[in-house]
């Protein structure tokens, strides 16, 4: 989840790609990306088993070895310089909510409106009745609460449009790297920039947050791009491990980052202003995500281009066409082919990813307006959103086996969508703020839940021989339509709908994907059939593919 959702991108293509083959088709991913918290779930880096074997002469202590399997790639220079662009990205998309909740606060004290934290106060002090009070003041012609969105909306269709061509890019030069590194330094100036958030500079702010979003989802493709160059040296099976390491990795970054910004605002007294809280978040993201994306990219080697553009579309116009062209095909070559398990994924994909990309972003103007959340308050529970994608995880294993991943999957997203309405319908009314960490804890075991799921879901249905082509296409899929459901929300917001309907209105697009898979998908035995994968029929072999990406495991292991 999260603006940058794309992060969850990031995450949603590693344990499946091959092959240097067709990146052309590799869109960017969003900050749901997804979480995105969403989007830390399918990240991770392992170790090779030379590396970490004693000598006769000498048994490493523990805390040795521990160092050792988490920094050891054998020699993979590139497993470490994407690790550490992960975690640089994960503190991002942490400090970044902090933003979104301040620019919030700031459009609604331009707009002449009350905060929700100042609309608790009243209310508690018998001067108003929150569910009576409605904001009439605009700002720039729009409503407060629609700016966050409408920002994920501008980074949406800039995504939705940009993707394919910087996938040309990526495949056809050899430019990988340097664009990678040249969005990077883009993006870590504007958040140096956004320190000066304040009440005459946040729309300036807000813009520069959009441009922001669209630069983290390209620094997410570069480093994807190194994903089956990865794979190809290690082989599959233990590419899968390499996903749980660096969820471990980012999850760690983000959990810290949160840690440490919550500390550092109760020490210097600001943990109930939302724009200082925002500013210290960025100041302190900024040296994180410096030092992290400069080790990073140190790491990422230059690469020649993968394959040569056909001459006749040498030209510009060529150029930008191809890769809207070459997605054009492989959708149309996987509805002809593949009827039972990979269309119906990835029509879900569509719908799930462009909903749950979103709840970073309108979760920020539930919980700021409705439920009184502070920038410090926000960053908590965000903290408890990423505690509860640990047992989450543990869920999907489980069910993943008993059941298979397609059900588990569905039953993942109706949990999750329950969840969210639960939440919108109630936390408003709630006696104490604090009690939205309890449905935050809630949010990321769903979350937790589903990610893994889908993963699993993905690495079964995958045609053999196919990866790289139909994993790039796969993030198309979740990024195409990632502007809708904040544009939906910030439509009904500004026709007067209360936000809770808002939050439903953006969850229904999770329900729309469990309904395809339940009313379009084959049974799995005819889905593995399809992909050619009939030796995950069983349920102790599906059961493996589970246990081999799911984050907990190697969490588990690896802290």
């Amino acid at each position: 989840m999260n603006d940058y959702s794309a992060e969850a991108d990031d995450n949603r293509n590693d344990d499946n790609q091959k092959t240097n083959g067709n990146m052309s088709s590799l869109p960017v991913e969003s900050p749901t990306a997804k979480a995105n918290v969403s989007l830390a779930m399918q990240e991770s880096i392992t170790v090779s088993q030379e590396s970490l074997s004693p000598s006769p002469t000498a048994t490493p202590s523990p805390r040795n070895n521990c160092c050792s399997k988490m920094w050891s790639y054998g020699g993979i220079v590139e497993a470490k310089g994407y690790a550490l662009n992960a975690m640089g990205r994960g503190a991002g998309v942490m400090s970044n909510v902090v933003v979104n909740a301040a620019l919030l606060e700031l459009a609604s004290e331009a707009a002449g409106c009350l905060t929700g934290g100042e609309l608790k106060v009243l209310e508690a002090a018998g001067e108003i009745i929150a569910d009576d009070y409605k904001c009439t003041g605009t700002v720039y012609g729009q409503n407060p609460l629609s700016l966050i969105s409408n920002i994920a909306v501008v980074t949406g269709v800039m995504g939705a449009l940009f993707m394919p061509i910087i996938g040309v890019i990526l495949d056809f030069t050899p430019y990988r790297r340097f664009v990678g590194i040249l969005f990077s330094v883009i993006f870590t100036i504007i958040q140096g920039s956004q320190i000066a958030i304040g009440s005459r500079t946040w729309f300036p702010m807000a813009i520069l947050q959009a441009l922001a979003g669209f630069c983290f989802s390209i620094t997410v493709l570069t480093s994807v791009a190194y994903l089956p160059e990865i794979c190809e040296k290690v082989g599959q099976e233990k590419h899968a491990r390499y996903t749980a390491r660096f969820t471990a990795k980012q999850f760690s970054v983000q959990a810290s980052f949160l840690i440490l910004l919550g500390a550092l605002a109760f020490a210097f007294g600001i943990s109930d202003n939302t724009v200082q809280t925002a500013r210290l978040s960025q100041a302190l993201n900024v040296g994180i995500i410096s030092v992290l994306f400069g080790l990073g990219w140190r790491y990422c080697p230059t690469r020649p281009a993968n394959r040569e553009l056909p001459q006749e579309n040498m030209r510009c116009c060529g150029i930008i066409m191809y890769g809207f062209r070459q997605n054009i095909r492989t959708a149309k070559s996987i509805h002809r082919t593949y009827k039972k398990g990979l269309r119906w994924y990835l029509l879900a994909t569509v719908f799930v990813q462009s909903s749950v990309g979103a709840l970073s972003t309108i979760s920020v103007v539930y919980l700021s307006s409705e439920v009184g959340l502070t920038g410090a308050d926000i960053s908590l529970f965000f903290l408890f959103v990423m505690l509860g994608t640990i047992p989450g995880a543990t869920i999907a294993s489980a069910l993943s086996k008993y059941t298979n991943p397609n059900t588990s999957w569905q039953l993942s997203m109706l949990c999750l969508f329950t969840t969210v309405v639960i939440g919108a319908f109630t936390l408003g009314n709630a006696a104490n703020k604090y009690f939205s960490l309890i449905w935050g804890f809630f949010v990321g075991a769903f979350l937790g839940w589903f990610y893994p799921t889908e993963n699993l879901f993905f690495s079964c249905v995958l045609p053999k021989g196919q990866e790289a082509e139909i994993a790039g296409f796969r993030v198309y899929c979740s990024m195409i339509l990632a502007w809708f459901p904040p544009l939906i929300f910030s439509v009904a917001v500004e026709n007067g709908v209360d936000v809770k309907w808002g939050m439903t209105i953006m969850g229904s697009f999770i329900l729309v994907a469990a309904l395809l898979l339940k009313l379009g998908a084959g049974t799995w035995e005819e889905i593995l059939r399809e992909s050619g994968r009939s030796e995950l029929a069983g349920h102790e072999a599906t059961a493996d593919r589970a246990d081999s990406v799911n984050p907990a495991t190697e969490m588990i292991q690896a802290l």
